[in-house]
């Protein structure tokens, strides 16, 4: 049986570091982590996972539309319809999906995610 680790590294352009601040230590509240190195910033969501965002010059970073069709992660939250709400009023990017169940989004630099309940289902 082999398990998932705990981090996750991403790059992303320089010019989304403000906003990437402000919608993973501000919006999700997740802990930032001292990296020791100016390029990287990293956030400890509730549960111990870690990710990193390794800022590089914007042809180093994946383009925003490039993301629809990469990794896709999910955040478990207490109240998915509250959090949907405080999520577009950031400003995140709907994404379009046949799942009516779940809201999708992309995260400042085009990250994709999905909401889900925290204690339901997949």
């Amino acid at each position: 049986m082999v398990r998932i680790g705990n981090h996750l590294k991403m790059n992303v352009a320089h010019e989304l570091r403000e906003r990437t601040r402000a919608f993973y230590g501000g919006l999700l509240g997740c802990k930032p982590l001292a990296s020791g190195r100016d390029d990287l910033d990293l956030y400890e969501f509730d549960g111990g996972f870690v990710l990193g965002l390794f800022f590089v010059a914007a042809a180093e970073a994946l383009a925003e539309s490039v993301y629809e069709r990469a990794t896709w992660m999910e955040l478990k939250v207490d109240d998915p319809a509250a959090w949907r709400e405080r999520l577009v009023a950031f400003g995140v990017r709907e994404i379009a999906f046949p799942d009516p169940t779940r809201f999708f989004f992309a995260a400042p630099g085009g990250q994709v995610f999905r909401l889900a309940p925290r204690d339901g289902g997949l």
